[in-house]
């Protein structure tokens, strides 16, 4: 992990580190402020500075890469969602599936049971 110390001067390679970690942040998902932290962390800065660089210079710059990656999430999140219907259809299946089995072996028990008692009831006729 790099120190972070107050380094007044950004260079090209130092913008292009944060714009590059907000963006690719924003594209899966995650917060602006979650990037800043990790630009800090590679860049030896503080979340603070990286964010105010970002506010103050970069986000104009890189305004329509950035909304074009804010609008990825939602594709992400419709494609979960259609994971997440398919796999509660796929669950809804299994369920009434093995409720409608149940159902039968429930059957089968409570007319194994009248068997049973039925045997019982003979055996004990024929025992008296």
């Amino acid at each position: 992990m790099k120190e972070n110390t107050r380094k007044d001067r950004w260079t090209p390679e130092d913008d292009r580190i944060l714009a590059d970690t907000v963006i690719e942040a924003v594209k899966n998902g995650g917060t602006q402020l979650g990037a800043f932290a990790d630009a800090a962390e590679k860049l030896g800065r503080t979340k603070q500075a990286c964010g105010f660089r970002w506010n103050k210079t970069l986000r104009k710059i890189h305004s329509a890469e950035l909304e074009a990656a804010q609008k990825k999430p939602e594709h992400h999140l419709k494609s979960h969602l259609k994971q997440a219907m398919s796999g509660f259809d796929e669950l809804s299946e299994s369920y009434m599936r093995l409720k409608k089995e149940h159902e039968a072996l429930a059957r089968e028990h409570h007319r194994l049971l009248a068997w049973l008692s039925k045997g019982v009831a003979f055996i004990e006729k024929q025992e008296s």
